[in-house]
């Protein structure tokens, strides 16, 4: 029907036979049997054929609004398939944790679109079994998460980035001057952390516990940008990941305190997609190229610090 409705539409706005099928690249007589079809499709006169113009009728004109949509809603159809094969088009959906669309993916995505103008980014964040989630519900093409389910055989698994966790503290804390620090000594200070069922928060958990340090948390907040603002403030210290303070410890706002019996821990940024069914193409090469992206980034911030 979409092609009988192409003719109808282009002969109304072209007002004759002769120039619709100059613009169709067709014969007269094929313009007037498809007018013919879509007329006896709807059981009704179309036109009034009056002095070589032709005119609506009454019913013409409504088959003409609906048409018009119907084609409109085609082609943008057409357009988004065709962007989906193509992979310098289109929009890449992409879901991640409130931390690294703060502090990671913007430089990433800003460094990809330079590259690839005609790609534009949506971003949906959330926890990572919110994000997973997505992925499931195909409301998302990438998740960019801190915690996987290792038994998921329906998802791929990229590690991204290894964020480290410091321990931090505002630069007048009694703790900033001490050169050994150990686990146990912070049983004696407020600890703000993360909500209980976060990944950090059980990353914590398990590092208190080994060394026999019962956790009682000073405040309990659902955001690492708000602990850092409370670490500021003196309110207590805190396990961050170091891409969530990094600005704060280079204006000095925050000091990292190094523990002596603890090696250092980290949480690792993870992009995971659907194992089935492909990615859409420009999808499919951003996943491809994001390792590369987050390390030629990691390079640059870590030679800003030095």
């Amino acid at each position: 029907m979409n092609h009988l409705y192409r003719t109808f539409v282009v002969s109304v706005e072209s007002g004759t036979l002769v120039k619709a099928a100059a613009v169709l690249h067709v014969t007269q007589p094929t313009v007037t049997r498809q007018l013919q079809q879509l007329e006896a499709e709807f059981h009704q006169p179309l036109f009034e054929r009056t002095g070589g113009r032709l005119v609506l009728t009454r019913s013409g004109e409504v088959v003409y609004r609906t048409a018009k949509r119907l084609l409109a809603l085609d082609d943008k159809l057409r357009e988004e398939l065709s962007s989906l094969a193509n992979p310098e088009m289109g929009t890449v959906y992409v879901g991640a944790g409130v931390t690294p669309a703060i502090h990671l993916l913007p430089e990433a995505f800003a460094l990809y679109r330079r590259r690839h103008s005609g790609v534009i980014f949506h971003l949906r964040t959330g926890s990572s079994s919110e994000i997973v989630q997505l992925l499931t519900q195909r409301e998302i093409d990438i998740g960019i998460v801190t915690t996987v389910d290792t038994k998921r055989s329906d998802l791929m698994t990229k590690p991204l980035y290894r964020d480290d966790l410091l321990l931090v503290a505002p630069p007048n804390h009694v703790l900033s001057s001490h050169t050994a620090i150990t686990v146990s000594d912070l049983g004696k200070y407020p600890v703000i952390v993360m909500q209980t069922g976060s990944g950090l928060r059980s990353l914590v958990e398990d590092l208190l516990a080994s060394r026999d340090v019962k956790l009682e948390p000073a405040l309990e907040v659902d955001s690492l940008e708000a602990i850092s603002r409370l670490v500021q403030f003196g309110l207590g210290i805190a396990f961050l990941p170091r891409s969530c303070v990094r600005d704060d410890l280079v204006r000095g706002r925050l000091v990292v305190m190094h523990l002596m019996d603890e090696p250092p821990t980290a949480r690792t940024i993870t992009m995971v997609h659907r194992a089935q069914g492909s990615l859409p193409a420009n999808a499919e090469r951003f996943a491809a190229q994001l390792p590369g992206l987050f390390q030629a980034l990691h390079e640059v911030r870590e030679g800003k610090a030095t």
